[in-house]
């Protein structure tokens, strides 16, 4: 191979451009090993790849809670239900004398994210939970909870998670204001079931978050998929602050009769909130691409719990045989698959690795060591709509696997929210029900997943 020397780098990094192999037999690096290297050269790089499963997860902590059901030409069918416990504001609070109930809503607010077709319409049902939830417990997406048949609340509508709305508001001594609130759905809840549990709770289920929880149950969240029309989405809810059953009611107050709001707020962190959710790939390619021996032309990923791609560079260490070099940059180039994208690809992949007890583990780029790893806009991970692609900075993944600092087990790539935070862990992808069909590391196909490098020879 031709040398050139470093000031040419610039006109070099347009031809840094490396096509996989699929003969996994092939070392995947065709260079000299005696060649003098006093420059910087990419050469080709094997990667394969492969779908697999996501494994089940906790969802007792979850950023974002999803509700909705999805029917996916390539996924499949989504569904996503939501299972959630009250708080007392404060506790021991009563109704006073002789309550009436005005009205009761269940007031959940959007997180803003919504993953499907806008213009479907949903009926959400609310149902009561057979058992309460228990803060002792873990919770996996895959533990449906019990419920009642009986629907003690329903609403049409279609998921608006930027719309804000128009309520009226109490305002003591005066009269009663329409105000603007952020972007919510609210869900009119059955008024004998309001005046049974709560108007006419004892004093004692009001003095504690438990024994509240223990006498209403909690509510069940799910979509009427019968009243349900269009492919559907998924919708997903802060459940962390403002959402919250609201309870309006008059009582007596001396010679005057009150009406009063009481606020029964849903927090994850003080009490449990859940999710289920489950995919079916039923009458899709999935399933066959899942079960191949062989390295297909592409593969999947999927949020809620779905899918993720498995990646490895098999011949990577071969780059040791060019002496001692440096990496100036790894950048892998993952590109959607064309025709694949009726809904909006996922906003954001992330890439982790596993360690030699199959523990996810971030990579050295992106890691939450500040001095090492990269910023979230530098690493990459992030779709970009005018080139279809996702692109990753893995330089530092790349050194340390060839100078032994790191051994390569299995690195994958899945999605997540938008606004993920490292903190979170390696990945967290039940808070986005994102995904999208992305080339693999087969040669010669449309799409190719391709490792690029940059590096140069230390003399």
């Amino acid at each position: 191979m031709k040398l050139y020397k470093l000031d040419l780098l610039t006109l070099l990094i347009s031809l840094f451009i490396l096509s996989s192999c699929q003969n996994t037999d092939s070392i995947g690096l065709d260079v000299d090993p005696a060649t003098e290297v006093t420059g910087s050269f990419t050469d080709t790089i094997t990667v394969i790849s492969s779908t697999v499963k996501e494994d089940t997860m906790v969802t007792n902590t979850l950023q974002k809670y999803p509700l909705g059901y999805l029917v996916d030409p390539i996924f499949g069918k989504t569904t996503a239900n939501i299972a959630m416990s009250l708080t007392l504001d404060p506790p021991g609070l009563t109704f006073g004398t002789t309550p009436t109930l005005d009205s009761a809503v269940l007031v959940l607010y959007y997180a803003k994210d919504f993953y499907g077709d806008s213009t479907s319409n949903f009926q959400v049902d609310v149902h009561q939970l057979n058992n309460a939830l228990s803060t002792s417990v873990q919770y996996f997406n895959t533990q449906p909870q019990s419920y009642g048949s009986t629907v003690l609340g329903s609403k049409k509508l279609r998921f608006s998670v930027k719309d804000s709305v128009r309520i009226t508001e109490l305002v003591t001594g005066k009269p009663d204001k329409q105000v603007t609130r952020a972007p919510q759905m609210r869900i009119p809840i059955n008024s004998s079931f309001v005046t049974a549990n709560f108007l006419k709770a004892s004093s004692t289920t009001l003095s504690s978050n438990e024994l509240l929880n223990k006498a209403i149950k909690g509510f069940y969240l799910t979509i009427n998929k019968a009243q349900s029309t269009g492919p559907g989405g998924v919708a997903f809810f802060n459940l962390t602050d403002s959402s919250r059953l609201e309870i309006y009611y008059k009582s007596q107050n001396g010679a005057l009769i009150d009406t009063t709001l009481h606020k029964f707020p849903i927090v994850n962190n003080s009490v449990p909130v859940i999710a289920d959710f489950k995919h079916d790939y039923t009458g899709t390619a999935i399933p066959a691409n899942l079960n191949s021996t062989t390295q297909q032309n592409f593969t999947y990923v999927q949020g809620l719990a779905g899918l993720r791609t498995k990646i490895r560079f098999p011949y990577i260490e071969k780059l040791k045989n060019l002496g001692n070099i440096t990496i100036n940059k790894a950048e892998l180039i993952v590109s959607v698959v064309g025709g694949t994208d009726a809904f909006k690809p996922a906003s954001r992949l992330i890439m982790y690795r596993t360690d030699i007890a199959s523990q996810r583990q971030f990579i050295p780029d992106f890691s939450t060591e500040p001095a090492f790893s990269l910023t979230d806009l530098d690493f990459g991970g992030f779709y970009d709509s005018s080139k279809k692609h996702y692109r990753f900075q893995i330089t530092s993944y790349v050194q340390d696997i060839i100078k032994g600092k790191l051994k390569q087990y299995d690195t994958y790539i899945a999605p997540v929210n938008l606004e993920y935070n490292r903190s979170a862990g390696p990945v967290v992808s039940g808070s986005t029900a994102g995904g999208a069909v992305i080339g693999s590391g087969k040669s010669g196909v449309s799409y190719q997943m391709k490792l690029r490098i940059i590096y140069s020879k230390i003399n």
